[in-house]
């Protein structure tokens, strides 16, 4: 009996104990891990690729019709000046010098109707020549005048034709691709060869139509191309966004320049991996991701007061950026930048519940 009586009185004293550590643990501060509330422009990226192209590439063309004499090899550095194609000039010196005996011949008629008109002028002054003899060789000589003119015309076209015979190359660069051999007859136009600016390259991209606000001239692009274990790296600037939409892709195109690297480093034509930094125009409100606090009725943050009490705040919750997102507080002035938020340990913390702010690992 006083057994049983005993072990009444230790089971009532055990209940006793429990109940009184159960309230004071419902009533101890939870430890948690908070960070501030920052502002700052959100800024990410978007990946697309782009291909190279030399500044000044150009196809170069025939400048007369005739034979080709030379033609640059495929692969050919040259320098600006270089002569690049020669073309068959002795038809065009024939023609020349056929040209230069019509504008003698010319100056020698001019000559004769000058001394011509000279002396029929001076004989109808004591009228002993008719009127419309004088004005005969008049005509003479004015057409004489006008074949001297048109001959040094023709001869101008003619040293032109001489000059563009010759293609010299309009900047330093490499021949690429070489359309037509020496020997080949060619009509003025027909593409020749292809000389590229390896030294000046630039990057071209087609970026959606949608991020158009965040591209401006200036602004650099990280590049990359090459195997993943050794990626090729570089910078480029933008140099022109224009706004010029593709209908169906709905893009546009943004050119960026390289600087000055080893020709061997990148090619005309390489796909290129190209990093577009979007940067909102404002400020915004962000925080940690590991403070978000998802739920049925919305999201919430755990908003940590001096006195180490806690308040939810709902908000609404942005774009992101690596461990940042950007928020937007429901209601006004509840949360302001350098507020602490929990980052840990707050899932289960009701409004007013106290904490132990803990330090970041």
């Amino acid at each position: 009996m006083q057994h049983s009586s005993f072990t009444g009185k230790l089971f009532s004293f055990a209940l006793a104990f429990s109940t009184a550590m159960f309230s004071i643990s419902g009533h101890a501060a939870l430890p948690v891990t908070v960070e501030p509330v920052t502002q700052a422009p959100l800024t990410s990226s978007l990946a697309v690729n782009g291909t190279l192209f030399g500044k000044q590439d150009v196809i170069l063309t025939a400048g007369i019709s005739g034979r080709v004499l030379y033609v640059a090899e495929p692969g050919q550095r040259v320098n600006k000046g270089d002569v690049l194609v020669k073309m068959d000039t002795l038809p065009l010196e024939l023609d020349k010098a056929r040209q230069k005996e019509i504008l003698n011949r010319a100056q020698v008629n001019l000559k004769f109707h000058k001394q011509e008109l000279h002396r029929l002028k001076r004989l109808a002054k004591s009228n002993s020549a008719a009127a419309t003899q004088v004005d005969s060789v008049q005509n003479q000589h004015d057409l004489a005048l006008s074949d001297i003119e048109l001959a040094k015309i023709e001869l101008k076209v003619i040293a032109d034709q001489l000059d563009r015979a010759t293609i010299r190359a309009p900047f330093s660069g490499i021949v690429s691709k070489r359309h037509k051999r020496a020997g080949r007859e060619v009509s003025r136009a027909d593409e020749l060869l292809n000389l590229v600016d390896i030294d000046n390259l630039e990057a071209r991209l087609y970026v959606p139509v949608k991020y158009l606000h965040y591209l401006q001239r200036g602004i650099s692009l990280p590049i990359q191309s090459g195997n993943l274990d050794m990626p090729l790296t570089a910078q480029a600037t933008v140099t022109s966004v224009i706004p010029a939409t593709d209908p169906r892709s709905q893009t546009v195109e943004v050119r960026a320049e390289l600087g000055k690297y080893n020709p061997r480093t990148f090619a005309v034509g390489q796909l290129v991996d190209v990093t577009v930094p979007l940067q909102s125009q404002q400020a915004q409100m962000l925080i940690n991701r590991d403070a978000l606090i998802i739920r049925k009725q919305g999201v919430h943050v755990v908003k940590v007061g001096p006195d180490n009490k806690v308040t939810q705040v709902p908000v609404e919750v942005g774009k992101g950026e690596g461990s940042l997102v950007a928020i937007t507080p429901t209601e006004a002035n509840v949360l302001k930048v350098g507020d602490r938020v929990a980052v840990r340990g707050a899932e289960r913390l009701t409004d007013g519940q106290e904490v132990d702010v803990q330090p970041l690992n």
